[in-house]
């Protein structure tokens, strides 16, 4: 058991850019997650996460909370509130966890010792704002706690914090320009404390992560989005949203393509029970970027 974790922190230190904070790839929200492609097209609570120039162009007041269901026991929930009461410039907040639990842990013979407990935070505060009728820029800061228990063993914590940057420009009246950068300045840092009071540690910096794409909405129902992506790898993703009602509304994408895990599909919808903003109902259906099936998510959203 002992052995598995010095593995765990000898992999998270070899390969660090791959493996820090890896729990934030997995999005936060069903809107953007249904939809794959959402650098250009953000303006909802979940912006400072995909691009905080998307602050900007929320209006009023936007509560929105999500629950990941994914295999090998993972759990991933988020909670997000944004305002703009301006109507140039909008804050948010956005808070997501991560988990996983009922890992076995085992000595070199075999013998049960326990579970092996991965916990993680990130708190990420947002602010866009409007610079003239067509452009909007973003800043997004973010602290990141994790910590791995093991049992018999010291317990390996982790703190980090960076900074992400985002725009938005209307090109035409239905077509929105969006570019973010990520993982500015990020890093986590590790710390083991041991009981004679010795310690080991080591510091992960989290991979740059660029993004641009486009949206165009069609028709006033359907919206089209594309965006190129490079975090260590290129890739592209696409996706569409089509209103069919003021009830509901549904949408789906196809993520990494080009990428060695590649060709991922997502699907969701938005209900809207009393054919509002005002309450909404989320969903989001992906595959699983560990190929071990889907993963679900679900949403509720409240606007004021």
């Amino acid at each position: 058991m002992r052995t598995l974790f010095a593995l765990l922190l000898a992999a998270s230190a070899a390969h660090g850019a791959d493996f820090a904070a890896a729990f934030l790839r997995t999005g936060l929200g069903a809107r953007g997650l249904g939809l794959g492609a959402f650098v250009a097209a953000a303006d909802d609570a979940s912006s400072p996460y995909w691009n905080p120039a998307g602050l900007a162009r929320l209006r009023g007041k936007t509560l929105e909370t999500s629950i990941q269901s994914l295999s090998l026991g993972r759990r991933q929930g988020s909670a997000a509130v944004a305002l703009n009461v301006r109507g140039d410039m909008g804050f948010g907040f956005a808070w997501s966890h991560a988990a996983v639990g009922g890992i076995k842990g085992r000595t070199a013979s075999g013998q049960y010792t326990g579970t092996i407990e991965d916990r993680a935070n990130a708190f990420i505060f947002g602010v866009g704002r409007s610079l003239g009728s067509r452009l909007a820029i973003g800043l997004a800061v973010k602290v990141l706690r994790q910590s791995i228990d093991v049992p018999s063993t010291p317990t390996a914590t982790a703190n980090g914090s960076g900074f992400d940057l985002g725009m938005q420009f209307r090109a035409a009246e239905h077509t929105w320009l969006g570019a973010g950068i990520s993982n500015l300045s990020t890093n986590l840092a590790w710390k083991v404390r041991h009981a004679d009071q010795r310690s080991n540690a080591t510091e992960n910096a989290l991979p740059r992560i660029l993004v641009f794409g486009a949206s165009q909405q069609l028709l006033d129902a359907l919206l089209l989005a594309a965006e190129v992506r490079d975090d260590g790898e290129q890739s592209v993703n696409l996706g569409a949203e089509w209103q069919l009602s003021a009830l509901l509304e549904v949408r789906g994408g196809l993520h990494r393509l080009g990428a060695e895990d590649g060709g991922q599909l997502s699907a969701g919808l938005t209900l809207r029970p009393a054919r509002r903003e005002t309450v909404q109902f989320q969903y989001a259906y992906l595959s699983d970027p560990l190929g071990a099936g889907g993963r679900t998510t679900v949403g509720l959203v409240l606007a004021f």
